[in-house]
């Protein structure tokens, strides 16, 4: 049984220490230090090295109780969005909200103490059990970092749950987009704009036409996404524009579609711009790979399963966002996310009902204990 004044009392004293994206060095001491009077003997990679950062990932492992129980996978982040430092907790009405002034930090402090809480129940409750694996990743917010970079020899589990998702207790995500970031220059000639602007190609006009003139844009279809996310060129008021560089955001469940996706809309650019007298330049680069699983993954059905058990409802989903698990997944572990209860992430507004905070850490037991049987 989940200890619930401890949780929320540890909630509390997690969400107070400062962590920013890049400097979750003081939230790391302290997950540490609480991980070592679990028993646990955590340690720290060396992301950090490639992310500018204060430090590296957690890892952590609690071993079995029983033998060829399958070895379980947990991980949520430590950074939290702006405003992240000071951060008061209110407490009310069962509800834990900031003071206004800054992020709560539910998102994710609230999967860093399920791990927590899940270690002490298994042990004091003595409940059988296989490894249970343990990362807290830094620098999620800003672009899934701390994941980008991590040892991924570190990893030894059968399949993992990433406890990073608003919603209720019981909603798990087994399919997430392949991300694409693509990043666009349209090259004109400069010419001067009152003088002879026939002797210039502007590339702005170009490159617009070339936007403007996609099939579409926004949601595609259910799976698909793409938009124009940034738009920058120009050197004068009186120069017929030389240079235009613009991105697009690409991203869809389904990856085949998502390929070809990007070969018709970099031709389709390709051939208005050239045929306007410009050059295009392309630079293509996978921001995240897809979470692909299948509802009736094993993984997906033990987490439906033990929330069934505990009384939620479950519900398995796909999602547009990404997410460390993109990344967990790429790197061969099958992997999906929990819905942890955490409402208006990213904002002063954020909150998490108490009880969302009981049950996802109910869940992560029951799963455990569940894998065992």
């Amino acid at each position: 049984m989940v200890n619930k004044e401890r949780m929320v009392q540890e909630f509390i004293e997690l969400v107070s220490i400062p962590c920013p994206s890049k400097d979750e060095k003081a939230e790391a001491e302290l997950i540490m230090k609480k991980m070592r009077e679990l028993g646990l003997e955590p340690e720290l990679d060396n992301a950090n090295a490639k992310t500018g950062g204060t430090c590296g990932n957690v890892w952590a492992m609690l071993k079995g109780n029983k033998a060829n129980a399958p070895k379980i996978f947990f991980e949520a982040h430590m950074d939290q969005v702006a405003p992240a430092t000071g951060t008061k907790v209110v407490r009310k009405d069962g509800v834990l909200y900031s003071d206004g002034t800054t992020t709560l930090g539910g998102d994710d402090k609230v999967g860093i103490e399920t791990m927590l809480e899940l270690v002490r129940v298994l042990k004091e409750e003595n409940i059988p059990h296989g490894d249970v694996q343990l990362c807290c990743t830094i620098s999620e917010e800003i672009g899934c970092l701390g994941a980008v970079n991590m040892d991924k020899g570190k990893i030894v589990a059968d399949f993992g749950y990433s406890l990073d998702m608003g919603g209720k207790t019981g909603a798990i995500v087994y399919g997430a987009p392949m991300l694409l970031d693509i990043y666009v220059t349209v090259k004109g000639k400069a010419a001067h704009a009152g003088l002879c602007p026939e002797q210039g190609i502007n590339a702005i006009n170009l490159a617009a036409q070339a936007i403007a003139s996609l099939p579409a844009y926004g949601r595609l279809d259910d799976e698909t996404t793409l938009n124009i996310g940034m738009f920058n060129g120009g050197e004068g008021l009186n120069i017929v524009c030389p240079e235009v560089k613009f991105t697009i955001d690409m991203r869809s469940l389904n990856v085949p579609k998502l390929e070809k996706l990007r070969d018709d809309t970099l031709a389709h650019i390709k051939n208005v711009c050239e045929a306007g007298g410009a050059s295009v330049e392309f630079v293509v680069e996978v921001g995240c790979p897809a979470v692909s699983l299948t509802a009736d993954h094993p993984c997906c059905q033990l987490a439906a399963r033990a929330a069934a058990d505990l009384g939620f409802t479950p519900s398995l989903e796909t999602a547009g966002g990404c997410s460390d698990a993109n990344f967990i997944c790429g790197y061969g572990l099958p992997t999906v996310v929990l819905a942890t209860g955490m409402s208006n992430i990213h904002t002063c507004e954020e909150y998490l009902a108490e009880e969302d905070l009981y049950n996802t850490a109910r869940w992560a037991v029951e799963i455990v204990r569940l894998a065992a049987e």
